[in-house]
Formats: structure tokens, sequence, C-alpha cells
């Protein structure tokens, strides 16, 4: 029988019939015809459409080694696409540029430099489409996912609603309109996207995702479940699948499904911080350090690390990756984490190191350095303001070692043992003497601080609350509130002061962003301080106030923050609550101590 026959018989019958036996005989074939290109490639494509990537890798790149096949080529980035290795698909993106000029590669490019956040040369290559026709969808799509993750919400919102007038229909149009009013935190407007753009298309593992998202930032966890799980189906080989499938059981507490599907996604992406990191999560709540600081390590990979840290590429070239640190002579630079929270988190191991390390200078937010040299007397002279050294190329040849604040828990948290929770920071006592003395006008029995918004983080919005959610805290007897919130919030407390009796009182000449030293002195002034998860609840917990911190929901919980119990390892004198126990619960002063005991 002609084989070209027997090819398009075997072709047809797995488009028609039993996919899989159709792939067995075409295999058959293919061990007696390995010189045959055309039936390698087919058998390829099919390996590709029955989800076994290796084989059909192995295939399109002999293919491509052995005759440039330029179809094989482009099945071959465009797998690299879907498995999100755009790393590797825009190396062969190129590769086919450089001798053919196709606009549907070219666009493709685009969507990869996008993956890449090299968005001004997608965006340039955008440009010159829109250029020739400004009503063309695809170009629209990249362009507007563009704006998205550049943060431009109004730009990228703009573009995709011009795409559903040109399109009613437009699945990416619609998912990304989803996406915006998610990241928006306006749940329904987000969900009407997403729901319209499935009932199009139901089989869109991307929308699938994005709605998955959705619900568990919701809280509708066993919606998340089952659409993560479709998205799966449809999807197999996608890490990134497995790991929202983790972090939505981690939230549930179900840890063993949680790091079942965290393996799973490690096997299909290694290096991936988010991967690594929402491990170490799972492990650091089970009080496995060692286990929880080594994924740990892959936070220093994550985009928004990096992106907070401007000199990463020449400190991770230096980055400290022993196993222990003792007995090393050589010079280290630690240099603090993404936040000043973290920081001072991460501070509290400090003491640890200097003990340990000589020859070492640590980096800080200039907002912290009185803090940290009065905290650690003798070592004044190696806490030094950001950016000292990291920023300076002569003075970093002479450093032997970087290490992340964050970092240091590999080496000095390694059991539950070895977190003593007390206060480290020490305030100035002449300040301190000051603020209490001008507290003493205040005749209430009891001064508590609230602190209620958390700013400049993605789930800033989802950790912070309003101040008539304190009414209760308020409507307490014999109690002053006194006002402990950074941030532009001036016109929220005289509005609410202008409604309620008792009023939240400020300090005007403690600037509580900036001024470190005066939030210290306010901080131990108090009888009680609560909080959102933010800064100044890591300063309150290092300066051992007693401290009643509200959590945010699951999804948006630090490792420190998320404990089986209202303890954290981190802080003897905070106490952790949910909101809803908060709002319901605690309604009387004595209630509130009892909890803090």
């Amino acid at each position: 029988m002609n084989l070209n026959f027997q090819i398009n018989n075997l072709l047809k019958e797995f488009e028609l019939g039993d996919k899989l036996r159709a792939y067995k005989k075409l295999q058959k074939i293919f061990k007696e015809n390995k010189q045959n290109n055309l039936l390698r490639y087919n058998l390829a494509v099919i390996q590709e459409n029955l989800h076994l990537n290796k084989e059909a890798r192995e295939n399109y790149n002999y293919l491509i080694d052995t005759e440039n096949n330029l179809k094989a080529m482009i099945n071959l980035y465009n797998l690299d696409i879907r498995e999100v290795k755009f790393n590797e698909a825009l190396r062969i993106i190129n590769k086919i540029l450089k001798v053919n000029t196709i606009d549907n590669v070219y666009k493709d490019k685009a969507f990869v430099c996008l993956k890449l956040h090299k968005f001004e040369e997608a965006k340039k290559i955008c440009a010159y489409y829109l250029n020739k026709n400004d009503k063309d969808i695809s170009t629209l799509i990249i362009l507007g996912q563009c704006f998205f993750d550049e943060g431009n919400l109004d730009k990228a919102k703009k573009i995709f609603n011009d795409i559903v007038v040109i399109d009613n229909n437009n699945l990416s149009a619609l998912n990304s309109l989803g996406r915006i009013y998610h990241t928006k935190r306006e749940v329904v407007k987000a969900e009407q996207f997403f729901l319209k753009a499935l009932a199009i298309n139901g089989k869109s593992y991307h929308i699938l995702n994005n709605i998955a998202g959705l619900y568990r930032e919701s809280g509708k966890y066993n919606e998340a479940l089952d659409y993560y799980n479709r998205a799966l189906v449809l999807n197999p080989n996608n890490a990134y699948i497995y790991n929202n499938l983790a972090k939505t059981y981690f939230d549930l507490n179900n840890h063993d499904d949680a790091k079942k599907n965290s393996f799973k996604a490690l096997e299909l992406k290694k290096e991936d911080g988010d991967i690594q990191k929402a491990l170490s999560f799972i492990y650091l709540k089970d009080f496995d350090f060692i286990n929880g600081w080594n994924y740990f390590e892959g936070r220093l990979n994550l985009d928004d690390f990096l992106e907070k840290n401007i000199s990463i590429e020449k400190l991770n070239k230096k980055i400290f990756r022993k196993k222990s640190i003792k007995n090393i002579n050589s010079k280290f630079l630690i240099v603090r984490e993404q936040g000043v929270g973290d920081e001072i988190l991460y501070g509290s191991m400090y003491g640890d190191l200097l003990e340990q390390i000589k020859n070492v200078s640590i980096e800080c937010d200039k907002r912290l350095i009185k803090l940290f040299k009065r905290s650690f007397p003798r070592h004044k002279t190696k806490f030094l303001k950001l950016g000292s050294i990291s920023n300076d190329n002569e003075k970093l040849k002479k450093v032997d070692h970087v290490l992340y604040a964050g970092s240091l828990g590999r080496f000095y948290r390694n059991d539950i043992n070895s977190f003593s929770g007390k206060q480290y920071l020490k305030i100035d006592d002449k300040k301190f003497k000051e603020i209490k003395a001008r507290l003493l006008k205040f005749k209430s029995k009891y001064k508590i601080g609230i602190s209620w918004k958390s700013f400049n983080n993605k789930y800033s919005s989802d950790k912070s609350l309003n101040l008539s959610d304190f009414k209760h805290i308020f409507n307490l007897p014999n109690t002053n509130i006194i006002n402990l919130q950074y941030g532009d919030i001036k016109e929220e407390v005289n509005k609410f002061n202008n409604i309620t009796k008792n009023k939240i009182l400020s300090f005007e000449n403690i600037d509580l962003f900036n001024d470190f030293e005066g939030i210290s002195c306010l901080l131990k002034s108090l009888d009680l301080f609560i909080s959102v998860s933010n800064s100044t609840a890591h300063l309150a917990g290092s300066l051992g106030v007693k401290t009643l911190l509200i959590k945010p929901d699951n999804y948006a919980l630090f490792h420190y923050w998320n404990q089986k119990n209202n303890f954290t390892p981190w802080y003897n004198s905070v106490r952790l609550i949910d909101k809803n126990k908060f709002f319901k619960e605690l309604n009387t002063i004595d209630k509130i101590f009892s909890y803090l005991d």
C-alpha cells in the first residue's frame, strides 16, 4: 500500500475516530520510515494534540536541525508559548524573522515580548501594525495587555472596550475586562465579563483560570476548585493551574492536597519563584522551617521582587547559597526585603547575625537607621542607608557575599524554639517621656491606637478596613482612640469625626509615615494597638506592644501572620484575629484584653 495513502488514512482516522489507536499505528509506520520528514512532522502534530509534548518537541527539533523546517519552528514556539516558556519562544521567533518576514510571527513576537515584560518593544511592534490598520483586533489586544501589565488600567480598559465595540463577542477583550475589574476589586463586573466570555467559549483555560482566581479571592473556594480543575483538563501541562490549585487548597487548610499540586507544578517548572514561594508558605505554617526557608528562596525570582530591587542583577552574582553560615570570615552585605514591614520582621534576626559574622554591613530604610543603631549599640557602624553599597559598584566589589534579610531564616530560624518573639527594638527614652507626658491630658483609663489601612501592595485593598469598621471600639467606655494610620487619610478622619461622638485623636507633629522614632514612642505609650497587617503592626510587635492584628482573608496573608492559632512566633505581644470574629465578638474591653492574654 502507498505510504502517503496509509498516512492520510490514519490522519483521517485520528480526526474522526480512536485517536490513540490511530497514533499507535502511525508510530509503527514511523519506526520503519524514520527518514520521512513529512511523516515525522505529522507524528509531532499528533503527539502535541495528545499532550505528548516531550515527544513532539524531539521531532520538531529534529526537523529544525536537519532542514530548518519553518512549520516545525512555528509549531514549536507556539508550544513554548502554551507551556509559558517565553524565552525559548522568542529565540525561535527571532530565528524565523532573520530569514522570513511573516506578519503573524512578528505579532507573536509582540505577544512574547509582552509576556517577558519587554513592553516598549511589544508596543513598538503594535504601533507599526495599528498604523496600517487601527482596527487590527489581535494587535489591539496585545497593546491593551501591555498597558494592563504596566498598571495603566484606564488605558487598557479603553482599548478593550474599543475592541468590544468592533467585536461584541471577542473572548480576549471580555476576559481582559474581567481581569481589569478583578484588579480594581469590582467583583460583580469582573464576574459578568468572565461569565459572558465562558458563555461564548467554555473551553478557554485562560478564562476558566481567571474566573477561578476571582472566586478564590471572593472566598468561594469550591467554585474556584471546580473552575481550576476544568482549566486543567484543557491544559494538563500548565504549571500555573496546578500552583493555583495548591494555593486554593492551602486557603482551605488542606495541606496534603496543596503540597500534591505544588509538587506537580514544580515538576513542570522547577525554577518558578511563585510555585516555590507558595510551597514555602505551606511548610512554614506547618513549622517545617528547613523546607520552608529552602523554598522561600524562590521569591528572589518573582517579578515584583525584581522590580523593587533595582540592583538585583549585580547582587545576585554574589548571593550566598551555602547551607551554613558558620565559620565564614568573608565580607557580607545584608539587603532589606521589599517593604519596611518585612525589614522590621527579619531585623529580629540581625542580633543572631551580628554575633556570628564580624565583617558585615546591613543596608536599611533610612527611617529605621536610628532604631537599629540604638537596638544594636555594639554594631552601630554596620547599619547603612539603603543603596550605600548595593548602588555603588566600587564598594560592592569589596563585598564577598550578599544575603537578602529574609534569607537569614535559613540559618537562624530552623525550628520553633529558635524564635524568641521578644521585643528587640529600643526607643528613644527622652522622646518617650515627652509623648507620655502629652498623653496625661487624656483622662480615660485606656489608650488604644488603631491603624486600618495597608498601601503599596497587591492585596492592599483586601487587607484594609474603614474607620466605620471600628465603631464598636469607639463605643467602648473609658477609652481614647488614637490615630496611628499613615498615608493620605486626613479627609477620612475629619469626615468620621464630624459624624461620631467619640472622635479619633491625632498627634499632628508626628509624621506617621516617616518618623519611626516618634511612632515607636507613641506605640510604647499605648495600652493596646489594633491594626490590619501593615508596617506599623510589625513595628508594634518588634517593640513588645500589646497588639491585636486583624487578619485579611487567607489568600492575602503572608507567612508570618498565617498561623494555625492566634499566635505568631515572630512577636510574643501580637495576637491574630479573623475579621468576622473581631467585628462580632470583641465588643467589650474585658473581652479584648482576655483575647490578648
